[in-house]
């Protein structure tokens, strides 16, 4: 039989499981340009994608990326595919130093500034592409739904009522000869 650690430990397990979101979240911003720009942080993938860009991109950052409306996240990119219009022209990302000193990444302020950080064109004809964030939704795929924070709560109350709580224990009656005797 467990203790009162054991159950505790047991409780504490439980709600880590139920609290962790076993699920995808496909994030997407509206940029002030048309834009939009799609994070999913199961397939750690993105896409970048407008009148004037069209990439996609990979980073095992994306697995950690939260969201929200003005996030602030930088993710080295490990792959950036596609093409962005500069002048009239379609350009190709260019990997120039990509792994030294001039790594692509995807860079999102608290400003609503959102950054591709790489080169574009061979020979280079072009740098960062910058636009802003004007809206951005979520939208989940699979996986088991997050729960209210209300239930965790009403749990973790059952949870300090199994750890506080005293077991009630019959009184022992002893009978002394004296008492049986009247």
């Amino acid at each position: 039989m467990l203790g009162k650690k054991g159950i505790a430990g047991a409780i504490a397990l439980t709600m880590a499981a139920v609290a962790t979101p076993a699920q995808a979240d496909i994030f997407s911003y509206t940029m002030s340009n048309g834009s939009v720009l799609s994070i999913n942080n199961e397939t750690n993938t993105a896409t970048f994608v407008g009148n004037n860009i069209n990439t996609s991109m990979t980073s095992d950052a994306f697995a950690t990326f939260a969201g929200g409306a003005n996030p602030v996240f930088t993710a080295v990119l490990s792959s950036l595919d596609g093409t962005r219009l500069v002048n009239g022209q379609w350009l190709t990302d260019n990997p120039y130093l990509a792994d030294s000193t001039h790594p692509q990444k995807l860079i999102m302020e608290s400003t609503g500034r959102v950054n591709l950080w790489a080169w574009w064109g061979n020979p280079i004809s072009a740098g960062d592409y910058i636009t802003y964030v004007t809206s951005y939704s979520v939208s989940t795929s699979g996986g088991t739904q997050v729960p209210e924070p209300g239930m965790l709560g009403l749990f973790g109350l059952a949870a300090a009522g199994v750890m506080f709580g005293r077991r009630r224990r019959k009184a022992k009656v002893t009978y002394s000869n004296n008492m049986a005797a009247a």
